[in-house]
């Protein structure tokens, strides 16, 4: 496995999924942030990756959580939590310094596995390629592999995935694509929510709480 380091962005949860108000509580919604983030975490420590980082505010409510959990190789790193690209690019920032290459994986991917991540990290060739991932509902970019020599600029939000892809080209830099299927579908949205059931049943019910076979 290459040096590689995962970084998952952690939004406060009070703050998060608000496109799904008309359907779940200020509570239930950020019930479910956290353990979506949970099942990511669960899955980023199954992997072969020995440096999994968490990169949210100081002040973010999950901080003392997270560390007060052992949760083998993961570190949180504060970052001002104000902006998704800006809170990605000052923790890569840190990783590239180390000489590795990072993978960045949002926190609200329910059915992301170990397997998943590696895919990932082996069609980078050893962490040497650009690896971008879609989303299946809304072109954003669930997932993406950068070489640590790269000055890359995360372009996530609206249509991020094409951006991505032309930022590369415009660059001349070698990159892949692929859909490994647990990174395809992120949670943000009704119908979202609708497709996790349907994967899932009872997923609802759970408000995704991990299942049990995936805590043994």
């Amino acid at each position: 496995m290459p040096p590689v380091t995962i970084l998952i962005p952690v939004k406060e949860p009070h703050h998060s999924k608000t496109r799904l108000s008309g359907l779940l509580s200020c509570s239930q919604r950020s019930e479910l942030t956290v353990n979506m983030l949970i099942r990511v975490i669960q899955a980023a420590v199954c992997s072969a990756v020995d440096d999994i980082v968490l990169a949210g505010s100081q002040f973010n409510s999950l901080k003392q959580l997270i560390e007060g959990r052992e949760f083998g190789p993961v570190r949180w790193v504060d970052v001002l939590g104000q902006d998704l690209n800006g809170d990605v690019e000052m923790a890569s920032d840190i990783i590239k310094n180390s000489g590795r290459a990072y993978i960045y994986i949002p926190g609200d991917v329910p059915f992301i596995t170990s397997n998943d991540i590696e895919d990932v990290i082996k069609s980078s060739e050893d962490g040497e390629i650009f690896v971008f991932v879609p989303s299946e509902s809304d072109g954003g970019t669930n997932a993406m592999l950068i070489p640590p020599s790269s000055d890359f600029i995360p372009l996530l939000g609206v249509d991020s995935f094409r951006r991505h892809c032309e930022y590369a080209e415009g660059n001349t830099l070698d990159y892949k694509i692929v859909r490994p299927f647990g990174f395809t579908l992120d949670l943000d949205t009704e119908k979202d929510l609708v497709r996790c059931e349907e994967i899932e049943p009872g997923f609802t019910d759970r408000l995704g709480a991990v299942p049990k076979d995936r805590l043994e």
